[in-house]
């Protein structure tokens, strides 16, 4: 039988759970990154708990955690709480098919990525390739996570020029999330 004094130093990651919270960006990426290869290497769980609390960040910051979720031998099931917007909103929709839930107080905010640019006109021109390239792989990503089929469907409801906000049961709608999770009913005494 384990100590206490053990079994009170586990980690969240040692049972398979990340809680992915507040403003994304590299380094954020990069432990969440981590957690999901410590987990997938020590097999301490049958799958992945993302826990999701966060108002967004880093485009490119949250696709390396999605593309590390796509890797992932084991499946990365998500739990939205609190708020789930844009970058965050985006790694919640990656989550296992099936095991996607938001809790019923849960907002969700979905928009167009926003940016700024400084440097020579080439840079700008550069760099506006890039966003471009951003843009099609968020539309795709809605595309293939959310009941929206089309390039228009996406633009026109979740990636319009003004903020999205939607409740569980719109985010539910648009096949944003699986289930609205009231109550955790393994947990009842």
């Amino acid at each position: 039988m384990k100590s206490r004094d053990n079994e009170e130093k586990k980690s969240l990651g040692d049972y398979g759970i990340i809680f992915l919270s507040g403003s994304i960006d590299a380094g954020v990426s990069q432990t969440v990154c981590q957690e999901i290869i410590r987990i997938n290497i020590e097999h301490s769980a049958d799958f992945v708990q993302m826990i999701v609390n966060s108002v967004g960040g880093h485009v490119s910051a949250g696709f390396a955690i999605i593309d590390m979720m796509e890797w992932s031998r084991l499946p990365v099931y998500t739990t939205g709480v609190g708020m789930v917007a844009s970058m965050g909103l985006a790694i919640f929709m990656a989550g296992e098919k099936g095991h996607r839930v938001l809790t019923p107080r849960t907002s969700v905010l979905s928009h167009r990525f926003s940016g700024m640019n400084a440097g020579n006109y080439s840079d700008l021109i550069a760099r506006r390739k890039e966003e471009d390239f951003l843009h099609e792989r968020l539309i795709r990503h809605y595309m293939e996570h959310t009941s929206l089929k089309t390039v228009e469907e996406v633009e026109s409801v979740l990636l319009r020029d003004v903020d999205a906000w939607l409740t569980p049961e719109e985010a539910m709608e648009y096949g944003i999330t699986d289930r609205i999770e009231h109550k955790n009913r393994t947990m009842r005494g």
